[in-house]
């Protein structure tokens, strides 16, 4: 590797000693790990010298004009965390900005209430919106021994239906596991050679219906597609050591998450998806009856709730609104339990990952004009395999091309 791939590595791996967590992956040289996890933590002081002096060298650098933006922007991110580390004062607004070239904005209540309207037209009966809510997707719970096989099922329907999308690298594999105690949902450990590993937390009950929304984002087409793919064609093919590692708190982060919440869209439409559920995946669920096109549906409107935790955590963390009150706007306007509203605040309470909630939904907003029409492929292929920011991604819908 170069000297700026080197010390990129570096700088995150120094950093990751400071913020456990901070690096998500890492598969570059094991040597340079183990020498920066053998001595003392590097100063924050230090580290903030090195950030700097790095932007310099990038900025210097012959590197084509798109990585050198990749680059300075990731490394913008390191030394604001290097700041928050330190103490010095970020407003919330300014860390989602630093930390993910994003801006978080409030989401207009009126989209959540029109999503209610239409929850409600798909579960009349008697009894609030809630309860009837409540009562449907306790219908759709897995027995714990149901959970892997169903979730199997799901991994070869997406797998398969990649494959004949993108070309995989070869051997690329992963398993699934079952966890609890975590603030997440489900997550993709990237392991290095084309393999991960992926993580079901059933602290809440886990439902049917999220097999194929989850499998399609964590492992095919989404998190692990994605990151094999740029192992394989960024970091073995073209040398470029900054993608030997991934990090939790950085621009690439909003584009990782934009194309795992599109994935599912890529390899299914909804009738191709009412057939899978219907025929295959919810009678192995144990759920024979279930109305697969009222569930599509349902999936749909349920989609528009997705920017109530981004509201949730400017509520809390930028104009400090009590955290009962706050629980309690989740339970309202994105129709949760208490107990489901109590596991969202932990996301959003945790310092990892209290800014990292508006990499979803604003993510998946952005890459959406990329993602329609005869280039919709295509775009979802170099987005796949290619290095971009929310900066970039920005530039490419204005210009209507990349530079």
């Amino acid at each position: 590797m170069d000297e700026i791939g080197h010390r990129y590595l570096q700088l995150a791996l120094h950093l990751d000693r400071h913020l456990d967590g901070f690096v998500d992956a890492y598969f570059g040289p094991s040597e340079l790990k183990v020498e920066i996890q053998s001595g003392d933590p590097r100063p924050l002081d230090r580290l903030a010298d090195d950030a700097k002096q790095l932007l310099a060298a990038i900025k210097a650098s012959e590197y084509a004009a798109r990585r050198k933006g990749f680059l300075i922007k990731q490394v913008q991110a390191m030394a604001a965390v290097v700041r928050n580390l330190t103490g010095d004062t970020i407003d919330f607004v300014t860390e989602v900005e630093l930390y993910f070239d994003i801006t978080p904005e409030m989401t207009d209540e009126d989209s959540f209430e029109a999503a209610h309207a239409e929850i409600d037209k798909l579960l009349p009966g008697r009894g609030s919106l809630i309860e009837r809510l409540v009562a449907w997707r306790e219908s759709l719970h897995l027995e714990p021994d149901r959970i892997l096989p169903v979730f199997q099922l799901a991994l070869h329907e997406t797998r398969t239906r990649t494959q004949q999308c993108f070309q995989l690298p070869p051997g690329e594999d992963l398993s699934l596991h079952l966890v609890h105690g975590e603030p997440w949902g489900a997550y993709n450990w990237y392991l290095g050679g084309f393999r991960s590993r992926i993580d079901i937390n059933t602290d809440l009950p886990v439902r049917a219906d999220a097999a194929v929304p989850l499998i399609s984002h964590e492992a095919y087409p989404g998190h692990h597609t994605e990151h094999a793919l740029k192992e394989q064609h960024l970091y073995h093919h073209e040398g470029r050591a900054e993608h030997a590692v991934q990090l939790l708190l950085a621009p690439d982060c909003v584009i990782s998450e934009g194309l795992a919440d599109n994935a599912q869209r890529v390899i299914f439409d909804d009738s191709e998806l009412v057939i899978f559920l219907r025929d295959e995946l919810y009678p192995l669920a144990g759920l024979p009856n279930l109305d697969a096109e009222k569930q599509v549906r349902l999936g749909h409107a349920a989609e528009a709730l997705r920017g109530v935790s981004g509201n949730a955590a400017l509520l809390l963390l930028s104009e400090g609104h009590p955290p009962a009150e706050v629980q309690a706007y989740i339970e309202r306007y994105g129709l949760r339990t208490p107990e489901e509203a109590s596991h969202t605040m932990r996301f959003l309470t945790n310092r990892l990952f209290r800014s990292y909630v508006f990499n979803y939904d604003m993510g998946k907003s952005l890459l959406a004009p990329l993602l329609e029409g005869s280039d919709a492929l295509g775009n979802f292929e170099r987005l796949l395999s290619e290095p971009f920011t929310p900066s970039q991604i920005r530039r490419w819908l204005a210009q209507g091309h990349l530079e």
